[in-house]
């Protein structure tokens, strides 16, 4: 006779990495909401940093969100384009140098099982995908939004988030859309999002990881390579953001 299940048997099943990648999701939720949202010592929270950009290139023109004579985001669309340009480049500077983590104390470590140079760069990104989703007329306060905002942050492609949401290539990513999905759901994105993050640099990283322990030739590497993926996932999270269409052969 075959054996029966046990209550537990579904517990048994689990692996240490499932623990390590729902570790880590909490620790990446909770790291989006902080610099995106609050911002961290003197480290500003994303919309404090766009707008601040943004008040910088309108002058005397710039009204702050909530004014009546605040102009629409397809108004703005000249300004907002060269204001996301600006805080691409700003923000691939700082994953090169990553003087930037001075101000995050110990934020970046705490309890995650992930190198401090790697999570310095995931904050770097979260902060600029929270600034371009702000400029696009997103509300990085909601926790659906920013879970979005955050796996474009951490490299998942617009392909795999639109799967993620159960919206189709070729369908428009709405955050109206977004915010009918239930928070229970966006706490399970968050955990497979740290089981991504988890296997990613578990594997991908390993030969940059190497090269580190070389002084000087190490510090090069890894600045280029942490500079070179922001600049792409700048690009992209503005492109998923405004409403552009994936194509069916973007790579992961």
């Amino acid at each position: 006779m075959a054996d029966k299940k046990t209550p537990d048997d579904g517990a048994s099943e689990r692996t240490p990495d499932d623990g390590v990648g729902e570790k880590t999701g909490q620790w990446v939720a909770d790291l989006a909401e902080k610099v995106m949202v609050s911002g961290v010592g003197p480290i500003t929270g994303s919309a404090t940093w766009a707008e601040a950009r943004l008040s910088r290139r309108q002058g005397s023109e710039y009204r702050a969100p909530g004014d009546d004579g605040r102009r629409s985001p397809e108004d703005m669309k000249d300004d907002i384009d060269a204001v996301i340009a600006r805080l691409i480049k700003e923000s691939v500077a700082a994953a090169g140098t990553q003087g930037f983590v001075t101000g995050l104390g110990g934020l970046i470590t705490a309890g995650v099982m992930l190198p401090a140079n790697v999570a310095a760069s995931i904050a770097i990104n979260m902060r600029m995908a929270g600034a371009i989703a702000h400029l696009r007329g997103w509300d990085v306060r909601d926790p659906h939004i920013r879970t979005v905002a955050m796996m474009l942050a951490i490299g998942m492609s617009t392909q795999k988030v639109l799967a993620t949401f159960g919206v189709k290539v070729g369908q428009k990513l709405g955050e109206q859309m977004i915010k009918k999905i239930p928070i229970a759901m966006i706490r399970a994105i968050n955990r497979k999002a740290g089981t991504y993050l988890v296997a990613k640099y578990g594997t991908q990283r390993a030969a940059i990881t190497l090269a580190k322990g070389v002084p000087i030739l190490g510090g090069l590497v890894g600045g280029a390579v942490d500079a070179g993926a922001t600049a792409v996932i700048g690009r992209a999270t503005d492109k998923a953001l405004r409403g552009d269409l994936p194509r069916a052969e973007e790579p992961e």
